[in-house]
């Protein structure tokens, strides 16, 4: 070995031994911060006022409240519309339109799952419901629109 390089130095910062004990010249990487007396629980917040169509809306002035929000709506109203536009479906007649792209849809289904597995838990039943149905209708729409022309198969 040269007198330039440096030995490789290995360190143990796990913090149980093997017998699942505390290793006793354990050391935090990070310092704790001391303990501070829990606040009292905020107050609970007053019902959500019912919205259009029977949908509950979020008060701005409650935070965390798991109500649905119209803009997490338009969110997904806005990715379906454009997915159905992509497969070559006019979403607000139905009719086919003469330019298709499976790719794009194909892209934007997988948008809409992604934002569905992580939001999972942290949506209110409204809105999990709607993208839950929103997705299964929009992955049928897609493997009906890419699926070959040929005879339907026997019943």
């Amino acid at each position: 070995m040269s007198e330039e390089e440096k030995p490789i130095r290995v360190v143990d910062r796990r913090m149980f031994t093997s017998d699942g004990e505390l290793r006793a010249d354990f050391e935090p990487e990070e310092k704790a911060e001391p303990v501070r007396p829990a606040a009292p629980p905020p107050a609970p917040a007053p019902p959500p006022s019912p919205g259009p169509a029977g949908t509950a809306v979020a008060d701005k002035d409650a935070p965390g409240e798991a109500a649905t929000s119209q803009a997490f709506i338009g969110l997904v109203s806005f990715l379906a519309s454009n997915v159905y536009a992509a497969l070559g479906i006019d979403p607000m007649t139905g009719e086919q339109l003469p330019r298709r792209e499976p790719g794009v849809a194909r892209q934007m289904i997988d948008w809409l799952g992604a934002l569905e597995q992580k939001t999972r838990g942290r949506l209110s039943f409204e809105e999990s419901d709607l993208l839950s149905r929103v997705l299964y209708e929009l992955r049928m729409a897609y493997v009906e629109a890419v699926r070959p022309p040929g005879p339907e198969p026997p019943r």
